[in-house]
């Protein structure tokens, strides 16, 4: 049996956030494997593999220090997953195009996590290394760049991207892949409006994933996450990337989301080897 270290921000702990990760750890524990959870970078334990599990969007030097001390790490590739990473579609003040728009946060997850860290910091009255930048729960869209508020060309931490959503009459939809080692799910889901979130959900099926999509599996490293993207035309695009996905309590009864998990979870193996 392998001892595995989740590696976590050491402000993470205050947070508290329900992380996949450890439902994931819970299977792996009654297979008999020992799954320790280490905030911070002093004193870390050793193991067999490390899973970087830093919910932030760019990894601080010092947890990137960290990871040397491992013979495995599961994303230890996936330092930087901001938009502008692999986003092809930004558009610039003075961008020809012409169609609609949707304004992001350069981090993941709308910036919050950052956000929730800085406040944890804030509260405790510690040190923090998390540099400030804008945050949010949503993501406008615009009939066209023109339309645009001027600050948000402005703000550090703030990027404007061409609005390609995949719709039919039926709705909009959004299609996730989330994946560990050689083991992954992948779904599509249709709603009615063009910002998708778990309430907006109408119906949901299974879908093969492009080679396009993952080919940017491959360039950006990941070995665990879920990836957001859509079909526009004859393309795919890639939304969003995201190394610490979150399994909602809510989903704990949900059978088809627990035999996911089981099958997500058999993914550790292709690291211990």
């Amino acid at each position: 049996m392998a001892r595995i270290v989740i590696l976590e921000h050491a402000l993470q702990k205050a947070v508290q956030l329900p992380y996949m990760v450890y439902a994931l750890a819970e299977r792996w524990r009654v297979q008999g494997h020992e799954v320790l959870v280490h905030h911070g970078t002093d004193n870390a334990p050793a193991g067999d593999v490390a899973i970087l599990n830093v919910d932030l969007t760019v990894i601080p030097d010092a947890y990137r220090a960290l990871l040397a001390r491992y013979p495995h790490v599961v994303n230890g590739a996936t330092l930087d997953i901001s938009k502008r990473r692999f986003s092809r579609d930004l558009v610039q003040r003075d961008s020809d195009w012409r169609g609609p728009v949707i304004v992001k946060t350069d981090a993941n997850c709308g910036g919050r996590p950052e956000q929730l860290l800085r406040t944890a910091a804030r509260r405790a009255g510690l040190p923090c290394d998390i540099p400030i930048g804008p945050a949010t729960d949503s993501y406008p869209i615009y009939d066209s760049s023109r339309a645009v508020p001027p600050d948000a060309w402005t703000t550090p931490g703030v990027v404007v991207e061409k609005f390609l959503p995949e719709q039919d009459d039926r709705g909009y939809y959004m299609r996730v892949w989330i994946f560990f080692g050689d083991r992954e799910g992948s779904t599509r889901f249709r709603a009615e409006v063009p910002e998708i979130k778990s309430q907006h959900l109408k119906e949901r099926e299974p879908i093969d994933v492009p080679e396009e999509i993952r080919a940017w599996r491959e360039r950006l490293g990941f070995d665990f996450g879920k990836f957001d993207y859509v079909r526009h035309g004859e393309r795919y695009v890639l939304l969003d990337v995201n190394r610490t996905p979150a399994f909602p309590p809510t989903l704990s009864k949900d059978v088809n989301a627990t035999s996911r998990l089981d099958t997500l979870a058999a993914g550790i193996d292709a690291y211990l080897r």
